[in-house]
């Protein structure tokens, strides 16, 4: 199964707020909990995932159905495309490795659900570019942005496609420059605190901020306004 390349655009909220948040992992009750808490209202405003809605928690079916809302938007994380690849399109690999890595979950389900449940995530963008109230756009994406400027993902091949799903590489580096064409980058799938703990912020490197805090293993979401 390749990876799309598909760049989402959201013009800009004039009603409400926009928030980006970390990886789900199947906790919605946690993350709903907690916007409420915030005073997020969904009739105008918007909250983006930066992908991993599924798999490691209790709720992956109201995950995925959380895209049928007009509120709530996510890029494609490596837990969905392993969903994809190994359920949907038969490849064994990825399937066992998402069933090693929280996919189990699956075998409790009705297979009847699975094919609208592939038709959302399927659809699920690389990237999302959103355009913000106070001016400028901010880039959301799920692991990696293997590039200097932001326009270039409309060229990634499958390789550099693949990073975005799966690399850790910049943030391990502490890579601290600035990608050009946008004025922020919001990525989930590492963690970001310390080996020993979680962190409760964003970790910025450069124009990148790391918003994935561990929320599976009980930490709060870190949920950024734009």
């Amino acid at each position: 199964m390749n990876i799309p390349s598909t760049v989402l655009s959201l013009s800009k909220n004039t009603l409400g707020r926009d928030y980006v948040v970390g990886d789900i992992h199947g906790h919605v009750s946690r993350l709903l909990d907690q916007l409420n808490e915030m005073g997020f209202d969904p009739r105008i405003d918007r909250l983006i995932c930066t992908g991993d809605l599924i798999d490691r928690g209790p709720e992956n079916a109201k995950a995925i159905e959380l895209l049928n809302e007009d509120w709530f938007f996510s890029v494609l994380g490596n837990h969905e495309h392993l969903m994809l690849s190994g359920l949907k399109h038969g490849n064994s690999k990825n399937k066992m490795t998402w069933l090693k890595n929280g996919g189990e979950w699956i075998a409790t389900t009705n297979p009847a659900d699975w094919p609208r449940w592939f038709e959302l995530l399927a659809a699920l963008p690389i990237a999302i570019e959103v355009e913000l109230a106070s001016g400028g756009t901010a880039g959301i994406i799920h692991a990696d942005f293997p590039g200097y400027d932001w326009q270039q993902i409309k060229d990634f091949d499958q390789y550099q496609l693949e990073l975005c799903l799966w690399s850790r590489s910049q943030f391990k580096q502490g890579c601290e420059d600035v990608v050009a064409g946008i004025d922020a980058i919001y990525h989930g799938h590492t963690i970001n605190g310390s080996a020993n703990g979680s962190c409760s912020e964003a970790v910025q490197l450069g124009n990148r901020f790391y918003i994935e805090p561990g929320a599976y293993l009980g930490a709060k979401f870190v949920i950024i306004g734009l």
